[in-house]
């Protein structure tokens, strides 16, 4: 890897994916750049944003352009001011998209913009970097998921933020969709009796294409395959739904496709309601399926986590199970973007705080510690171990 004058990193491995900065950079300036701000009165801390919010992306690939993006200027006093990409063709691009005033290809023109708050949209091996910028310079991040390559980083972020007292959220966005929000009230108010146990199985389908062509496949900068890459998701849920996971074990293969990393995951886990489930992942599949089996004393529900098929609802005494069409909005992300935006000007709101998503990268590590042989560690960078190898 070798860093240019702008500050990016460069891999010929994943050149296109490597929208990292200098931190060098950061430490020249943000002394002065904070001394600034509190001066001002302007430190940007939760609840304490009297100004419009000025958004700053960092990375603005797929998912921002058509998950997220545009929610960020669908508020009052919100609106995209500056992005960053590290071809500077495409943040021009990008710039037109979201009228966004400005944009540029480091961090030293970045942080000079009038931002007064990031969203984080970049493979989450750069995550801790860059989120450790942001938070130098006094501002309140909103940071796609995984919010990690592995618990230790995802840790030490979290910890960075609290320390400064600096706002931190996370994008489990799934969790503030009317559809979980429905199920929540469902499971709150005992329609199916006390859950007792639960079980996921989600099936997708292998891309070579994908595995060869994107960052997903790659853990220097995804943290593993495609189970670390929608797992959060599934295991946020289950936090969400049926408290946090306390206890959970599980086993990590691949089954001989040309992609080295995990293909096939079970596990098996209690929440700290004392919920006890199952999951199943084959990402290997011919065929897509995602479904959530929720058994009650009472009933049963079954829903859809990652898509938005019916929630179907069955009382054990009633002549039949009942179906709920509860679409997700056309922006996927954007209630839970709001919720961050009114969290920062001051309204109480449920937002996924960065400490309440830490159990999600707990949880993932766990059930992924045997087939890297460790994930406390650099694992990325040792493709020996993986797959349950013993160390060389």
């Amino acid at each position: 890897m070798t860093l240019d004058s702008r500050g990016w990193i460069h891999d010929e491995s994943a050149s296109s994916y490597l929208e990292c900065s200098l931190i060098g950079i950061i430490h020249l300036c943000s002394i002065y750049y904070l001394t600034y701000l509190t001066f001002m009165g302007h430190t940007m801390l939760e609840g304490k944003m009297k100004d419009s919010i000025n958004w700053g992306f960092i990375g603005c690939g797929r998912v921002v352009q058509t998950k997220s993006g545009n929610a960020f200027r669908s508020i009052q006093d919100s609106s995209i001011h500056t992005i960053m990409r590290r071809d500077i063709q495409k943040a021009r691009e990008s710039a037109k998209l979201f009228d966004a005033k400005f944009y540029c290809d480091n961090l030293h023109d970045f942080f000079s913009s009038e931002i007064n708050a990031v969203y984080i949209a970049t493979p989450p091996g750069l995550h801790l970097q860059q989120a450790s910028a942001c938070c130098k310079m006094g501002l309140p991040v909103y940071i796609e998921k995984p919010l990690a390559r592995n618990y230790v980083e995802a840790k030490a972020i979290i910890e960075m933020f609290e320390k400064q007292n600096v706002a931190l959220y996370v994008g489990h966005y799934k969790r503030a969709l009317p559809r979980f929000k429905y199920l929540k009230s469902i499971i709150s108010s005992s329609v199916i009796g006390k859950v007792t146990s639960v079980h996921h199985e989600l099936n997708r389908v292998f891309s070579y294409e994908e595995a060869t062509g994107t960052w997903l496949y790659n853990p220097i900068l995804s943290g593993g395959g495609k189970f670390y890459d929608i797992a959060p998701h599934s295991f946020d849920i289950i936090s969400y739904l049926f408290g946090d996971i306390v206890d959970i074990c599980g086993i990590a293969k691949n089954n001989g496709t040309l992609c080295p990393l995990e293909d096939s995951v079970v596990c098996s886990y209690e929440t700290s309601q004392g919920i006890i489930g199952t999951a199943r992942y084959n990402l290997i599949s011919q065929k897509k399926f995602d479904r959530m089996f929720v058994f009650g004393t009472e009933g049963k529900m079954e829903f859809s986590i990652h898509g938005d098929a019916s929630v179907i609802v069955e009382r054990y005494h009633n002549n039949g199970p009942t179906l709920y069409s509860i679409p997700d909005p056309e922006v996927v992300e954007q209630p839970m973007v709001q919720m961050v935006i009114r969290a920062l000007q001051g309204e109480k709101t449920d937002a996924l705080r960065g400490r309440d998503a830490l159990n999600t990268y707990w949880a993932l590590d766990k059930v992924l510690d045997t087939f890297y042989h460790g994930r406390d560690d650099d694992f990325w960078n040792h493709n020996e171990r993986w797959n349950g190898k013993s160390h060389v």
